[in-house]
């Protein structure tokens, strides 16, 4: 199976392990409506969505349900969901944004 255009894996820095059963969402920047959706897996990763698509230069959106998530693990989260907007250019054939998230704080950077 051929691996994404875009990929995603989520710590929890709480607890130090991946965050199983997120739901993302991925957008181009503005739209209203997702390309695709998706529920990172036992070791926090989306390495397939929920349907095949390929991407075209521009700006796209990663949106994490982490208040969702949070809440069911029995927890609040300061954030009620994290937006991470990112360049797709045409230099580029695979983007892996990665999210690093606790209950009251994020961090995010271009992965391989």
């Amino acid at each position: 199976m051929t691996r994404a255009p875009i990929t995603t894996h989520i710590l929890n820095l709480d607890t130090g392990r991946p965050a199983a059963g997120v739901g993302v969402q991925l957008f181009l920047a503005n739209d209203e409506q997702p390309m695709v959706t998706g529920v990172t897996n036992s070791d926090g990763r989306i390495g397939q969505w929920s349907a095949p698509f390929s991407v075209d230069p521009g700006v796209y959106r990663l949106s994490f349900a982490v208040a969702e998530w949070f809440a069911s693990q029995g927890q609040s989260s300061f954030y009620p969901q994290v937006d991470i907007y990112f360049n797709v250019g045409t230099d580029q054939e695979h983007y892996h944004v990665p999210l690093l998230l606790n209950r009251f704080g994020y961090s995010t950077y271009r992965g391989s």
